[in-house]
C-alpha cells in the first residue's frame, strides 16, 4: 500500500475513488481528463485519491503523480497484475464493476475509511468505480456522491454486440450489456449527480435510470497552439491517434487502412497516413508494413509533433461510447476532422466536423476533399468555439461550481 497523507484544513474535502491515477503525460484520454479534473478541484478543495495498487498506478507514482494518494493492495490471486484478465472477466459478469479484490480492500482499509469519513464529497472516476458507492456511504452517509461517467458502459457493450462477428460473441456482448444496464441503473440512481460530457450521454443516463440527476460538464483541455499550414512541398498527411492497445482504436485503424486508404492514395498519391499511439497490434503492424505510405509510431512521449503537421485528423471508430477526446483535440488545434458517427459523438455543433459518415467511399471522398483544398478558414472559426466550449477556464468554473453547490445542498 502506498500512501501520502491527506491535506486537511478549512477547505471542503473531496475523496476521489479512481480507476487510474493521473499524471502529467499520461497516455490515455480518460487519464488526461482526470488530471485536469484533479487540478481544477485542488484549487478550492482538499482532494485525496484512492486507487488500486495496479502496475499502471504504481507507474503513475513513479512518473510523478502528485497530491494526497492512497494505493490499496489486495489479497487473492486476481489482485496480481498477471491475472488482471481474469479480474476483468469477473467484473464484466457482475455488470462492469470495480474489481472484487479492490472492493474488499476498500472495505477493510482503515486509512480509506478515514478519508471517506472526512469527505464532504465522494466522487467515483469512471462508471465502474460507482459500483463501490454502498461501501463509501456505509462509512459516510452524509457525503454527497458524484459519479464521473467517462462513458456509459452499457452503450459500449450494446454497440459491441451490434458489430460482433459471430453469434457467440454477439450473445456474450449482449449479456454484458444487460448486466451493465442493471448495475449502471443502481449506480446512477444512488449518486447525487452523474457528471457526463455531452447532452447525448445525459439522455442515455436518464434512459437507464429515470430518477438519476445527470449534469453535463464539458471536459477541459489545455488549449494547444493552432496548427500551422502545410509546409511547401511537404506530403499531405492524414493522422489517427489513440491508445492502440484498445480494440476500438485497433479496429478503426484497420478499417481505415483496408477500406478507405486505398481510395485516398489513388486520388492523392503523395498522401501519407500515420497512426500514433502505444501498443499497436500485430495485425495492424503487418497491414502497415505492406504500404510504404503508412507509419505506425508505437509509444511516443508526446503526440504533438505527430499531430501538429496533420492536414486532416480521421476518427473512424465504430465501437465505444462517450465523447472522443481525440476529436476535441483536433478541433482545438484547428485541424479538419472526418469521422464516423461514433467518432463524432457528443460534439454538439453540426458544422464542427467536415463530414460524418460510416460509408468508406464517402469517408475517402471527404479526406480527399480536405487534402486537395487545405483552406482552414472554417476550422479557425470552429477552433474559437472549441476553446470556449472545451478550454480549461470554462471547465474549472463549471466543475468547481458544481461541487460547491453539492456541498451547500448537503448542509441544508
Amino acid at each position: 500500500m502506498h500512501s501520502s497523507p491527506p491535506v486537511r484544513g478549512a477547505r471542503p474535502a473531496v475523496a476521489s475513488v479512481t480507476k487510474y491515477v493521473p499524471y502529467a503525460g499520461i497516455a490515455h484520454a480518460g487519464g488526461e481528463y482526470a488530471l485536469q479534473h484533479y487540478r481544477a478541484l485542488e484549487a478550492e478543495f482538499a482532494l485525496t485519491a484512492i486507487a488500486p495498487a495496479s502496475a499502471l498506478n504504481r507507474e503513475a507514482v513513479a512518473r510523478g503523480a502528485s497530491g494526497p494518494l492512497l494505493l490499496l493492495s489486495g489479497s487473492g490471486p486476481t489482485a496480481q497484475d498477471r491475472l488482471k484478465p481474469i479480474a476483468d472477466v469477473a467484473s464484466l459478469l457482475r455488470g462492469s464493476t470495480a474489481h472484487g479484490w479492490f472492493a474488499r480492500a476498500l472495505r477493510r482499509s482503515v486509512s480509506a475509511s478515514r478519508i471517506l469519513e472526512e469527505a464532504d464529497v465522494i466522487e467515483f472516476q469512471w462508471s465502474e468505480m460507482g459500483s463501490l458507492i454502498p461501501i463509501a456511504l456505509a462509512r459516510n452517509p452524509r457525503a454527497r456522491v458524484v459519479v464521473i461517467a467517462h462513458d456509459v458502459i452499457t452503450q459500449r457493450w450494446s454497440r459491441a454486440a451490434e458489430t460482433a462477428r459471430g453469434p457467440l460473441l454477439r450473445a456474450a456482448y449482449a449479456i454484458a450489456a444487460k448486466a451493465s444496464a442493471r448495475r449502471e441503473r443502481r449506480t446512477f440512481e444512488t449518486a447525487d449527480r452523474v457528471v457526463v460530457f455531452s447532452d447525448k450521454d445525459a439522455r442515455l443516463v436518464r434512459s437507464l435510470a429515470p430518477t438519476a440527476r445527470p449534469e453535463v460538464v464539458r471536459p477541459g483541455f489545455p488549449v494547444p497552439r493552432p496548427a500551422a499550414p502545410r509546409a511547401a512541398h511537404s506530403s499531405p498527411l492524414v493522422v489517427f491517434s489513440g491508445a492502440m492497445g484498445r480494440p476500438d482504436n485497433d479496429e478503426a485503424a484497420r478499417w481505415f487502412l483496408q477500406r478507405v486508404w486505398p481510395q485516398v492514395r489513388a486520388a492523392v498519391p503523395a498522401a501519407r497516413f500515420t497512426v500514433v499511439g502505444a501498443n499497436p497490434s500485430v495485425a495492424l503492424t503487418r497491414l502497415a508494413a505492406d504500404d510504404e505510405s503508412v507509419s505506425i509510431t508505437g509509444f511516443v512521449e508526446s503526440m504533438d509533433p505527430f499531430i501538429e503537421p496533420a492536414d486532416v485528423i480521421v476518427v473512424p471508430l465504430h465501437n465505444g461510447a462517450g465523447v472522443k477526446f481525440k476529436t476535441i483535440d483536433a478541433l482545438l488545434r484547428g485541424i479538419p476532422v472526418v469521422a464516423t458517427p461514433v467518432g463524432a459523438e457528443g460534439i454538439e455543433r453540426e458544422d464542427a466536423i467536415r463530414r460524418i459518415t460510416d460509408d468508406p467511399d464517402s469517408f475517402a471522398s471527404a479526406v480527399v476533399d480536405v487534402l486537395q483544398d487545405p483552406n482552414r478558414d472554417h476550422e479557425a472559426k470552429i477552433r474559437d468555439w472549441a476553446v470556449d466550449e472545451y478550454g480549461l477556464t470554462a471547465f474549472r468554473d463549471r466543475i468547481g461550481t458544481l461541487y460547491a453547490e453539492l456541498i451547500e445542498e448537503g448542509h441544508r
